[in-house]
């Protein structure tokens, strides 16, 4: 039916209507089976001439509206298996191609089809590998390989392009691989998984093909129970990187470069195999069928590589252990066996006891083997981004190395001998001193590797050998891939912290060093093995940690450690510091620091350091006073302020005193009394004695327990006129004299010599005692050693120390009767030597130890008891280079330790006994560690004086008594 209108203008006038035609419906004719064969023979043909290369003659838009016609009359299922069939009649010549191919290099090098396996598992000597000319021919099959995929996924890129419509459609409705993904699987399951055995192709009519496709999904295993082509092609490509490791690879970039094909193969290969179709064969994994239900579980894990993995993942990371297992233990060991055949690929893993830099397989040193460790695990990193393996592989390949060449030798690499980490360590420990280095460069055999501790010798008299600790970072450096390795290396670290500490322990034991050499000596270990935490091991945090806790092992063994130190630090403050700027001052403190935060008898050291910083404040020895209020500092920062209140007050004591003995040279001024109405000055002629006396705290210093020897009458009265006007001063105060602490001046007149008429002087600076017992040979030549003692009521020990210091070759002011260093007994005489010479006017007489006039008077005592008496006051009192914790800061602890668990148990209310044991260890660790046996001591203590009780129920409880 139309409707015709001839524009003609209406009676309005306006403009013309416009003309409109209805046509009918054309008649709709559906596509029936042969007109759809006849189309599809058209399609057929373009994919032949695709595949043979004539692509530019055919009309793309003609082919696309082909298929799409197919697909829209409902013959969407023709077209799918008519494309399956093409490819697969393509992909089965290709696979023919290749497999004769094999056959005729197998035949070339003298082997057949049937031996393709035995001569793949032979190694690179029997496969021809880098074997001469035969390389060539196996390196065909891998070209032609890879050849023939590129041009099979350029093929299927514009297969694909023409069926896109159908990729869009049919495909997803009906569940089947798109045709790009279905060119990869049938590549895989035609050419990759072709049996070696096949030699013929099935009959090109589609029944014949398809029977062939339709065998593939019901048994997706039938093709891999036989060698396959792609088991050749694993072989040949794990052949090659085997000849690559062993650097006998010609032409080395242009064969990886075709190795990184076919693994790239293999991945796509791997991507085209995931997803859950309807064909059965989407379910093959590892050779093997799984259920539908775990085959889309493992596609859709994103990591799923069938192909890959089952034939050349596995195969690869089996051979790079087995290889890397027989490297490692040639390299370490003598007379092992290289011949290691890898049950996972069949290579024969031989490195034919060579290396690539001429070094035969024999016993490498430690450090060559770290070298070549760190340089293979280069290669293989380099290695594995060449041929771009996944991240997986790459990770899985390099752990298989570090296991191989690092955890499995971890403890041979260090306990090697004379070069692993244990005997380089042992070498960097026991760096001679600056003064032997210096010799030795200076007659020509030094070798300039040996350096101060951070380079400057002016800092630190510690040699740092930082050439062997190079060799140790190497070492660390290749052990901290595997994390667990490295345990090695701070075992080895903390042994020989140990028995380096043990040996000098011992020295100290046997005398053999003064306590000071003994400090010195832990400090130079210290820095060494700060120098190897810190620039070998990189400052980790557990190497720090089991140095520490090694030097506290040994340190900690007996209070010997804290002892020494105080002596080190009396030492270092009276001398070693004086005149030296705040620079090194600060330094020294904080070495003296270290060592100390390694003590756990802190309180033990505070005793003795008491006890030395009385002596230097008295004694006015002290190199600088700014030195010692810095260690004050650092132990106030270290302890807090109950540590050094006592040590502050001391110091105070010190200024009040000095404003003290002002005022009272003020006061003897206005008195103007320059010649003394006292009888007992007339000894000194008549003028009164000049005095200075320190008023000490009687709570900040040590205690002295000794009672006051006998002062010369001079002395005396200058000491009552002092106490006399101090307490007039100052009311409510009692004033002890301690005379066993005081020093004195004394100006000693000596007959001429022969030949002169001038009597000679010396002004002699001794100590107190020694000036009472000078005075004595006023009005006497000799006295007896108890004429002495009686005379100036001084201690048995002091007084034998005191008169061994006048009797030494340099000092000899006394002669001593008996023969030897010793005092003999009550009978040994000393007598006024009115020989003694001296270059200078002034002397002061220095002070044996305490050490060596207890030997001395022990070696010529014979018996006597006198000794035992001086080993009795030496226990009980503080005695430089002893191991023993002294009397006095037992009791302390025991103060402290009760005072605490009256504290926490005051707190708490009810606790049990490890809880209580903890919390007083915690509380009391900034002064020592009470053993718990000494803790369950006091609770009994306090147990018996009712400040704690027994819970009925658990005797393992105690209950405060308020």
């Amino acid at each position: 039916m139309s409707f015709n209108n001839n524009n003609r203008s209406n009676s309005s006038g306006g403009p013309p209507k416009s003309s409109y035609s209805i046509k009918p419906f054309r008649s709709y004719s559906q596509m029936d089976q042969t007109s759809a064969l006849l189309t599809f023979q058209s399609l057929a043909s373009a994919m032949d001439e695709i595949h043979n290369r004539n692509a530019s003659t055919l009309s793309f838009e003609e082919l696309y509206r082909n298929a799409y016609n197919l697909v829209l009359h409902k013959h969407g299922g023709l077209l799918y298996e008519g494309i399956t069939e093409r490819l697969t009649v393509h992909l089965r010549r290709c696979g023919g191609r290749l497999v004769t191919l094999q056959r005729e290099i197998a035949q070339s090098s003298g082997g057949t089809t049937n031996k393709t396996k035995s001569v793949s598992g032979g190694g690179a000597a029997n496969s021809g590998i880098g074997a001469g000319s035969d390389s060539l021919l196996q390196y065909r099959l891998l070209e032609e390989l890879s050849r023939a995929w590129t041009e099979h996924r350029i093929t299927m890129v514009m297969v694909r392009d023409i069926f896109m419509y159908m990729d869009r459609t049919y495909v997803p409705q009906q569940r089947k691989r798109p045709v790009y993904d279905l060119g990869l699987w049938l590549f895989r399951r035609v050419v990759w998984e072709r049996s070696m055995a096949d030699g013929e192709d099935p009959t090109e009519n589609s029944g014949g093909l398809m029977n062939h496709y339709n065998a593939m999904v019901d048994d997706p295993t039938s093709s891999t129970t036989a060698t396959t082509l792609g088991n050749v092609a694993s072989t040949l490509v794990l052949q090659v990187i085997h000849q690559d490791r062993l650097d006998r690879l010609d032409d080395a970039p242009q064969r990886m470069a075709l190795l990184r094909s076919l693994v790239q193969m293999l991945l796509e290969l791997a991507h085209a195999s995931n997803g859950a179709y309807a064909d059965a064969a989407s379910s093959f994994r590892r050779g093997g069928g799984t259920t539908a239900a775990a085959a889309a579980a493992a596609s859709n894990s994103g990591s799923n590589m069938p192909v890959y993995e089952r034939d050349f993942e596995e195969a690869f990371l089996g051979e790079s252990q087995d290889f890397y297992r027989v490297e490692s233990t040639s390299r370490l060991s003598h007379g092992i066996s290289t011949d290691t055949s890898s049950s996972s690929s069949g290579i024969n893993v031989n490195n034919d006891n060579d290396d690539d830099d001429g070094k035969p397989a024999a016993k490498y040193s430690a450090m060559e083997y770290v070298h070549r460790a760190q340089s293979r695990l280069q290669e293989e990193r380099v290695r594995a981004s060449t041929l771009d393996l996944p991240a997986s592989t790459r990770a899985a390949l390099l752990r298989i190395v570090e296991t191989e060449l690092i955890e499995r030798h971890a403890r041979t690499l260090v306990e090697m001998e004379g070069s692993g980490f244990a005997s380089i360590l042992k070498v960097v420990a026991s760096s001679p001193a600056i003064g032997s280095v210096a010799s030795a460069a200076a007659g020509g055999g030094g070798s300039g590797r040996m350096m101060p501790a951070g380079g400057d010798s002016s800092e630190s008299s510690v040699v740092i050998d930082h050439e062997r600790i190079k060799d140790l970072a190497s070492m660390y450096e290749l052990f901290s891939r595997v994390p667990s390795s490295v345990n090695h290396l701070r075992d080895a670290l903390s042994e020989r912290i140990k028995i380096d500490g043990r040996a000098l322990v011992k020295d100290q034991e046997n005398n053999v060093a003064p306590p000071a050499a003994f400090v010195k000596g832990i400090l130079a270990m210290r820095e060494r093995f700060h120098a190897v935490v810190t620039d070998a091991m990189k400052g980790e945090k557990k190497a720090q940690k089991r140095m520490k806790e090694s030097f506290e092992d040994f340190l900690n063994a007996d209070a010997r450690a804290a002892n020494c130190l105080a002596v080190y630090v009396d030492e270092l403050l009276r001398v070693g510091l004086r005149g030296a700027d705040e620079r090194k001052v600060s330094a020294e403190l904080d070495r003296v620091i270290v060592i100390f935060r390694y003590l756990s008898d802190k309180d033990v050291f505070e005793a003795y350091y008491k006890n030395h910083l009385a002596k230097r404040l008295l004694g006015n020895k002290s190199g600088s006073e700014e030195a010692e209020r810095a260690m004050v500092s650092l132990l106030k920062a270290e302890c807090g302020y109950q540590f050094t209140s006592k040590l502050e007050g001391m110091f105070n004591d010190m200024r009040i005193s000095k404003e003290t003995a002002e005022k009272y040279r003020t006061h003897k001024k206005s008195l103007n009394t320059a010649v003394s109405n006292d009888s007992r000055d007339a000894e000194n002629g008549g003028k009164p004695v000049d005095v200075e006396v320190s008023v000490l705290t009687t709570g900040y210093w040590p205690s002295q327990n000794v009672a006051p020897c006998i002062l010369p009458p001079a002395v005396k009265a200058a000491m009552d006129r002092f106490q006399k006007y101090y307490l007039n001063t100052y009311t409510g105060r009692k004033l002890s004299w301690q005379t066993s602490t005081g020093s004195a001046e004394i100006r000693a007149t000596f007959p001429p010599q022969k030949g002169s008429s001038k009597s000679r002087r010396h002004d002699l600076s001794v100590t107190t005692y020694q000036m009472c017992i000078l005075v004595l040979f006023n009005t006497r030549d000799t006295l007896t050693l108890k004429q002495i003692r009686d005379e100036t009521n001084i201690p048995e020990d002091e007084l034998r120390r005191h008169l061994v210091s006048l009797c030494t070759p340099k000092h000899r002011i006394l002669r001593k009767g008996s023969k030897g260093k010793g005092i003999s007994g009550d009978d040994d005489t000393f007598t006024y030597n009115a020989d003694y010479t001296s270059k200078m006017t002034k002397v002061k007489v220095p002070m044996v130890s305490m050490r060596d006039a207890s030997s001395a008077s022990a070696g010529g005592a014979k018996g006597s008891g006198s000794a035992a008496a001086a080993g009795a006051s030496k226990s009980a009192g503080l005695v430089d280079g002893s191991a023993a914790v002294p009397l006095s800061v037992e009791e302390d602890r025991r103060h402290l330790l009760e005072a605490a668990i009256v504290r926490i148990m005051k707190a708490r209310k009810v606790l049990n006994h490890n809880d209580l044991v903890a919390e007083v260890t915690r509380q009391l660790s900034g002064r020592f560690v009470p053993p718990p046996q000494f803790v369950k001591k006091r609770v009994e203590s306090l147990i018996e004086r009712e400040y704690l009780e027994r819970d009925e129920a658990d005797r393992r409880v105690y209950r405060y008594m308020a």
